[in-house]
């Protein structure tokens, strides 16, 4: 029955039918809401993982670029040392040190 053939909002007659409708109606909304709500949580979350892989990528990254700086500055000392002292032993330990870093 369509409001034109009731005549008047009033007089609209609501049916078992258009109650279940209804109450179908806003049990989907609120699935849909639910869902929406998961997709969101899970797209941040993953976002949250990837953030700390990159974090961690980044700190590992700053400590190996740090190893080597220290290695290579270890290396030119062992150069330079063995260049004053005409020691083979300390230019061969300079030589696998630059060697390793690399």
């Amino acid at each position: 029955m369509n409001l034109h053939a009731a005549g008047a909002i009033y007089d609209l007659k609501i049916t078992k039918e258009m109650r279940t409708a209804a109450t179908s109606a806003r049990a989907k909304y609120m699935q849909y809401l639910e869902r929406s709500k998961e997709k969101t949580e899970t797209k941040q979350l993953k976002r949250k993982i990837l953030e700390e892989e990159i974090y961690f990528l980044k700190q590992k990254k700053m400590f190996l670029q740090t190893d080597m700086l220290q290695t290579n500055e270890k290396a030119n000392d062992l150069a330079n040392e063995a260049e004053k002292s005409k020691d083979i032993n300390l230019f061969i330990q300079s030589h696998e040190f630059k060697k390793n870093n690399f």
